[in-house]
């Protein structure tokens, strides 16, 4: 059982970090900033524990995560990701979309009740884990990118000057309405670099990091000297 999980993958983090490893986190639980090294960042103990279902979700983030961060990583240095790297992509923004979705929970216990017709019934509380586990049972309403087939839609990656934030809520989908199917899905690579899927988003807002900030639950992270950092900083 891994003690330290990291609520945001750390080897994407990487892109955020300074020559001494350190990115700028802020934790929206315990209402603090600071700076840090990756290895500490959006860490919380035991976080992916499952104490009611036998599964191993560490293994199966690990899995995603080492099929997709060297794409991530060729997409932010200009590489062309063929449809296989694409397909690791999308894996991983959806598991990012979904930690996000659980992102402030760590703390939360659900009841269930465990029982069959040939054995004693008895309450249980879940775990994150177990909740993350069952995610697709429990919060069917959630869109999911995979059955959206998005490697085969237009892909490209945006320069974005100022510094670009990423976060638990930093996978952007984007509608052209309330009731309209998804158009685009935006997710930063680095402060410097945007991925854009689709055609829903001919130009870059300005106020991209107040878009991401407000999606994100508990955990935001800039760079140590980047433009939300700094202001945390001058306080």
């Amino acid at each position: 059982m891994v003690k330290r999980s990291h609520m945001i993958t750390r080897a994407y983090l990487e892109q955020w970090a300074d020559g001494r490893n350190r990115v700028h986190v802020f934790d929206a639980e315990n209402d603090v900033s600071y700076p840090t090294s990756v290895t500490n960042a959006t860490v919380v103990s035991y976080g992916y524990r499952a104490e009611v279902l036998t599964v191993d979700l560490e293994a199966v983030y690990e899995k995603i995560e080492s099929q997709a961060v060297p794409a991530l990583r060729s997409l932010a240095s200009g590489g062309t990701p063929n449809r296989e790297g694409r397909a690791s992509v999308v894996s991983f923004l959806d598991m990012h979309l979904e930690r996000g979705r659980y992102a402030d929970q760590a703390k939360v216990r659900m009841p269930a009740w465990l029982g069959s017709a040939v054995a004693p019934g008895r309450m249980a509380d879940m775990a994150l884990g177990d909740r993350l586990a069952l995610a697709k049972d429990l919060n069917t309403g959630a869109l999911r990118l995979d059955p959206v087939e998005l490697e085969a839609w237009p892909w490209r990656v945006v320069p974005v000057s100022g510094g670009l934030v990423t976060g638990d809520g930093a996978v952007i989908l984007v509608r052209s309405g309330a009731a309209a199917p998804l158009s685009s899905v935006a997710f930063p690579l680095s402060p410097s670099r945007l991925l854009v899927i689709g055609d829903g988003l001919p130009s870059i807002p300005p106020t991209l990091n107040l878009v991401i900030m407000s999606r994100c639950r508990r955990w935001l992270v800039d760079r140590v000297d980047g433009p939300v950092a700094r202001i945390a900083q001058s306080r």
